[in-house]
């Protein structure tokens, strides 16, 4: 009899045991997700297979109430129903203060989830009279270029455009616009070239409009094709039938971050590189909260050898002595200036 029942307990075991490891919550808060970081106006939700009353709370404070049925169809295999399982609820996370935190959720008073997540707040709780524009190159794909503008309302960048990459054959229609790096052969420039950002676009009515950063010559638009002094930097770019322009051929350098004009303010920081004809220079420049600017330098130059820079200036002057370290050889001029503000502003880079 003991071996009867032995036998079939340890057969129960068998039927329960996989059951047990596929089994899938029936619950899930997904923001803030455990170990997250949260900022500005967001949303605090996830879903619940059965629920009544459902609320949240805050570091133990005040039940926040939610609201539930949002449909939720990733959710109905899991619950074997209709799907309408989520809930959300939104608040200012500025308001909690930089640092960790916890959320609790509860249905009717019985918590099923929790979450220990970090605030990071704009040194203020909220946020007003701001105003920017950023754009991050190579964003969400290497070779697109995605604007971002501050929000007051929700205390965050939003997307506001994404431009891809401008490449041969790429045809740009009415409203569209693409970016990228060109080098420019002038003879203002000690070793004959250096390489700025630009940006080609179509307007509404079909001209298309170059803009060649730091050379107000190249800032203008067309409305049949682009003259043929673009010739000498190698760019074409024709008009077609419908009004959209197609890049017959554009040649691209791969500049970085520090674009001609870029201004780079307190706290910031970018990357580039110099290309030259007998080298290569990797460079990083940055600028402290205090207004000095700084460099730190690879270089890779024969004849010249392989010092690197690592120093900060106050002055453009300053800045000039530094590079005169390695401007015996390949002359090279002090790229960026101090402005009133404590902001530096990228000018040349040869």
């Amino acid at each position: 009899m003991l071996a009867s029942f032995l036998l079939r307990f340890c057969f129960g075991l068998t039927v329960l045991g996989p059951s047990l490891a596929h089994a899938q919550p029936s619950s899930v808060l997904e923001i803030p997700g455990n170990g997250t970081t949260v900022s500005g106006v967001g949303m605090i939700s996830g879903w619940k297979c059965e629920a009544g009353d459902i609320t949240i709370s805050l570091n133990d404070g005040e039940p926040i109430p939610a609201t539930y049925g949002l449909p939720r169809a990733d959710t109905s295999g899991v619950c074997d129903n209709d799907g309408n399982n989520g809930f959300f609820s939104y608040t200012n996370w500025g308001n909690l203060g930089d640092g960790e935190h916890t959320a609790v959720v509860y249905d009717d008073g019985t918590e099923f989830a929790r979450s220990t997540f970090t605030v990071t707040t704009l040194g203020t709780e909220f946020l007003t009279g701001a105003n920017t524009q950023v754009s991050v190159t190579d964003f969400p794909t290497p070779g697109e270029t995605t604007t971002f503008q501050w929000n007051e309302a929700t205390q965050h960048l939003e997307a506001d455009s994404r431009d891809p990459a401008c490449r041969e054959t790429l045809t740009m229609n009415p409203g569209e616009t693409c970016r990228g790096s060109i080098p420019l052969e002038l003879e203002t420039s000690r070793l004959g070239e250096i390489s700025t950002g630009f940006s080609f676009s179509v307007e509404a009515e079909g001209r298309g409009c170059i803009s060649i950063s730091g050379i107000p010559a190249f800032n203008y638009c067309y409305s049949v094709r682009l003259p043929d002094v673009l010739g000498k930097i190698g760019v074409s770019v024709i008009r077609n039938e419908d009004g959209s322009w197609t890049i017959d051929r554009f040649p691209f350098v791969d500049l970085g971050e520090c674009v001609i004009d870029l201004t780079v303010k307190p706290g910031e920081t970018c990357r580039g590189s110099i290309d030259l004809p007998v080298g290569d220079i990797d460079f990083t420049f940055s600028v402290e909260d205090s207004g000095r600017g700084c460099i730190e330098a690879e270089v890779d130059v024969p004849f010249v050898g392989d010092e690197d820079i690592d120093a900060c200036f106050d002055t453009r002057k300053d800045f000039q002595k530094i590079l005169d370290k390695i401007d015996d050889v390949i002359e090279i001029g002090a790229f960026a200036a101090k402005n009133a503000d404590g902001s530096w502003t990228i000018l040349d880079f040869l």
